[in-house]
């Protein structure tokens, strides 16, 4: 059996720097069969302290299948760019193989810091739509772990009200106007807006699914999108905590019936059931726009560092399709309630689960990737500023997206990228 460590390494490390083990037990002998004995391999993951467990028994496995050994070390999304520069361009990576945010790539092959796995084949079971986009024609990234919203409805208020799930956005207007008459005016709708992160997921999926882009922001379906955002808001049929709701403050918003519908990361689930309150939640897809349904693909993909070659290369690549195949994802799936890469991997989902499943399954098919521009940073912090000002202030949307829209051109500008960007 090996030993798995989780390591915290700073993004700005010296390129000799040692890996500090953090919390791990005395190391025992790894063994001595299978064609990666004798071996270690690195790798890198930054997951919540609770996701470690399940984590660490796919590495357990690996071990047993292989022989080989891992160390895993924890680079925040941020700042494993910077690390690798250091690392790759003084010819000593330190890292094998990382799990890396889908939205932070195209800094990673536009430094030239990352291998081309073009010749990797990617197993078969992992499902088309998972596979990450190529660059110039090659494949550097591989599949590992989606991840995308789902919507958590409360079965007994919603009864109370006499109301179904919205699945569309003008069911979702007037099941918020019910939702609030039922509770004595007092609206029971939450959407991620919280700032930073939250509110661009959501505001990207409003956007996609009127029809607009937005690296745009202000083209017809964006103008539109934040059209009936606002008049949601103004009508007062979304929470003022909205502006706060994220991952964990949704979950909060829930449990304690502050919401009666908010959409989240699939996780809550798995907090839900270990409070003994999954049950009390119906979990879907959630709703439509006009033109079509929107859900963000968020997640990890795998990438191998520039100059990892020969024997360490051979062992990050059997580690990699170990990570895709069938026997991991459904561990990750079972213990850590991760949406997974491949549609096998849920054989074995408990009952109680299978709702939570059967609605990320539905949500993935609406799938969007976040298109990974070197300005996104600014896209997003566009779309955040007009939340704040077109729904809290209630600025005029066209005025309000026609100034941010030039901002974000200067933005594509002064990176050099194409704008406007090629329609899709």
């Amino acid at each position: 059996m090996t030993r798995t460590c989780w390591s915290a390494l700073g993004g700005a490390v010296g390129a000799g720097a040692a890996l500090v083990a953090a919390g791990c037990g005395p190391e025992r002998e790894a063994p001595a069969s299978g064609p990666l004995a004798g071996r270690t391999v690195t790798f890198s993951l930054s997951v919540a302290e609770e996701e470690k467990p399940g984590v660490q028994e796919v590495l357990q496995r690996f071990t047993q299948a292989s022989g080989a050994r891992v160390t895993l070390v924890s680079v925040a999304a941020e700042d494993l760019p910077q690390k690798l520069k250091v690392e790759v361009r003084a010819g000593r990576p330190t890292i094998d193989l990382f799990a890396q945010d889908n939205l932070v790539l195209r800094v990673l092959v536009d430094e030239d810091l990352v291998e081309d796995v073009s010749d990797v084949p990617i197993p078969d079971g992992v499902l088309l739509p998972m596979i990450p986009e190529r660059f110039e024609g090659r494949q550097y990234f591989l599949p590992f772990r989606p991840n995308v919203q789902v919507a958590y409805v409360n079965r007994r208020r919603f009864a109370q009200a006499g109301v179904a799930p919205p699945k569309t956005v003008e069911e979702l207007r007037a099941v918020g106007r019910q939702l609030k008459a039922a509770s004595g005016g007092v609206a029971r709708v939450t959407l991620p807006l919280a700032q930073g992160a939250p509110a661009a997921v959501t505001i990207a999926e409003w956007i996609v699914g009127f029809g607009g882009n937005p690296l745009v922001l202000n083209d017809q379906g964006s103008v539109q999108a934040f059209e009936f955002l606002r008049a949601l808001w103004a009508e007062g049929l979304l929470l003022k905590e909205s502006l706060l709701a994220k991952y964990d403050t949704q979950v909060d918003f829930l449990v304690g019936e502050t919401a009666w519908l908010a959409p989240n990361w699939p996780f809550t689930s798995s907090v839900l059931a270990e409070q003994g309150l999954l049950e009390f939640f119906r979990v879907y897809a959630g709703w439509r726009g006009p033109l079509r349904g929107a859900h963000v693909i968020g997640g990890d993909v795998l990438g191998i560092p520039k100059g990892v070659a020969g024997p360490r290369r051979e062992a990050a690549i059997t580690l990699a399709a170990f990570l895709m195949g069938r026997e991991a994802q459904q561990i990750l799936v079972e213990r850590n309630g991760w949406p997974s890469v491949r549609a096998d991997a849920y054989a074995t989902v408990s009952p109680g689960q299978r709702e939570t499943f059967a609605a990320i399954q539905a949500a993935l098919k609406d799938g969007w990737f976040r298109p990974n521009v070197p300005y996104w940073s600014d896209v997003s912090g566009a779309m955040n500023e007009a939340v704040r000002r077109i729904l809290e202030h209630g600025e005029p949307p066209k005025p309000v997206l026609d100034a941010l829209h030039e901002r974000v051109a200067a933005a594509a500008r002064r990176s050099g990228s194409p704008y406007p960007p090629a329609p899709k």
